[in-house]
């Protein structure tokens, strides 16, 4: 490279950047004058020329002008001023960029990338990644389930965290100077790489496009590396495979290089919504204005993972549970509306579409704090709802066998029969249907999911007869207990 510039600070400075940013420029030659850079473009015809513009005089112009197309594949070139003479001037040399001063390291970066690219291009088409004869992998070897992989193929698959970003990444992949050039397929959420027979670098090489990539980037990228293998079929498997490998992202973020694995290959099972003893729980800790159980609570559950993980959805549908219990809890404090509902639905959001779990988990517990303090304030305490209230006694004292609409109404500060009339007027149904519904819905849970007896079923769940118990659970299903749980466990 020639670096033609008048100022020697500036480039002192260039050469700084190109050893800083690890450029693949070799050599380096610096002129300060238009004589000067004549004669190291005739002795050396450089790949790439830095010019400053500035420096040209109208009389020489048009022997500079013959000589840089002659003697330079590629320029940049650089001014002080940006007016469209120096514009014309860079387009007349067929200059790569035009440069403004003053320079951000950034861009010269991206910059000489870049032209470096053009010119390997230029004087080294792209290798191909098949024998003669054979087709080259394209888009078709991703989508279509045809093209056999003899395992000298090796698939590079990234993906930036943030979508807006996509437009940067394909940029950045077609000009980044790999060791060994891929066929670079980019897609409408991705960039795949397709290498053949990769040496044993390929992984190293991730991990220096992500630290290139966040010199110039604040939103991370994640890379995935199916390396040569037998074991997929087709280009297609590979495809298939390393998208697969990329929801590993959710659990462990991004800036990541991830590769293959025994545990990451099937999703361990759970159940994605709470049992009605966690529901309780929820319950009583949000009643309980109990900050560090809450955070103690979620990050034991999400964020002290083992491999192998649960499915991702199935993770986000459990969030959603608790959310559900969060926004009884803002109904009871009339706290759903207004900012705070906002607040609630931007959670909502953040749980369906968030990539990364631990961001998700963080955004929740602050929504929280912030509930929690709203909702321990007098003056929200006073317009708390009643029957809200009333239910939420209910169902944390249904098993009690002395529960009466007078412990209820006394809990809520009404009269007996104004709090009849309220739950009527509201829930469409009496105080003993709802304590019934209560006990018969719990009772269920657990014929099906303990191996109580029906004795423990029954007084676990509030009744002091089993046959009593018997009666009315037939009243609701239609079957005894002892049938109800033989159906649901022979299906």
């Amino acid at each position: 490279m020639v670096i033609a510039e008048r100022d020697k600070n500036e480039s002192i400075a260039i050469e700084w950047l190109i050893s800083t940013y690890s450029i693949p420029i070799h050599e380096v030659f610096i002129a300060h004058t238009v004589k000067e850079t004549m004669t190291l473009l005739e002795k050396e015809r450089p790949d790439l020329l830095y010019l400053e513009l500035d420096m040209i005089s109208n009389e020489n112009w048009s022997l500079v002008t013959r000589n840089v197309k002659k003697n330079a594949p590629k320029t940049i070139a650089v001014t002080a001023e940006a007016t469209f003479e120096r514009a014309k001037q860079a387009i007349a040399l067929g200059c790569v960029d035009l440069l403004v001063k003053p320079l951000d390291p950034v861009n010269i970066n991206q910059n000489f990338r870049m032209a470096l690219s053009l010119v390997t291009e230029q004087e080294t088409p792209q290798a191909s990644l098949v024998d003669k004869g054979e087709e080259e992998p394209s888009y078709r070897s991703l989508f279509l389930d045809r093209d056999l992989n003899h395992g000298e193929i090796g698939l590079m698959l990234l993906h930036p965290e943030n979508n807006k970003k996509l437009a940067d990444l394909h940029k950045f992949s077609k000009y980044f100077p790999f060791r060994e050039p891929p066929i670079v397929l980019p897609l409408s959420d991705m960039v795949i790489c397709l290498f053949r027979n990769p040496t044993q670098h390929l992984r190293e090489e991730a991990w220096k496009i992500l630290r290139d990539w966040e010199t110039t980037n604040i939103d991370p990228l994640a890379a995935v590396i199916i390396p040569p293998n037998t074991v997929h079929k087709t280009i297609h498997d590979m495809y298939l495979s390393a998208r697969r490998l990329l929801e590993i992202t959710f659990f462990i973020g991004y800036s990541q290089v991830i590769l293959p694995n025994d545990s990451y290959d099937a999703w361990q099972e759970i159940d994605p919504f709470l049992t009605s003893v966690e529901q309780r729980e929820w319950v009583e800790m949000l009643n309980q204005f109990d900050k560090q159980q809450i955070k103690h609570k979620m990050h034991q559950e999400f964020l002290q993972m083992e491999t192998p993980f649960p499915n991702p959805e199935k993770l986000r549908i459990r969030l959603t549970s608790i959310l559900a219990q969060v926004r009884r809890f803002m109904k009871i404090y009339q706290l759903d509306q207004g900012e705070m509902e906002e607040h609630y639905m931007r959670i909502f959001s953040e749980i369906l579409f968030n990539r990364v779990l631990y961001r998700i988990v963080q955004e929740m517990l602050l929504f929280l704090y912030e509930l929690l303090d709203r909702s321990n304030t007098e003056e929200v305490f006073s317009k708390k709802d009643v029957i809200e209230r009333g239910i939420l006694y209910i169902e944390n004292h249904y098993s009690d066998p002395d529960l009466t609409l007078q412990h209820v109404a006394d809990a809520v500060g009404r009269s007996p029969a104004y709090f009849s009339h309220l739950l009527m007027k509201k829930q469409g149904t009496p105080f003993r249907q709802q304590l019934a519904n209560k006990r018969v819905e719990e009772a269920k849970q657990l014929l099906t999911g303990t191996q109580l007896s029906i004795k423990e079923v029954a007084e676990q769940t509030g009744f002091r007869h089993p046959s009593y118990f018997t009666k009315l659970f037939k009243e609701f299903t239609t079957m005894a207990p002892r049938e109800y749980r033989e159906y649901m466990r022979n299906g």
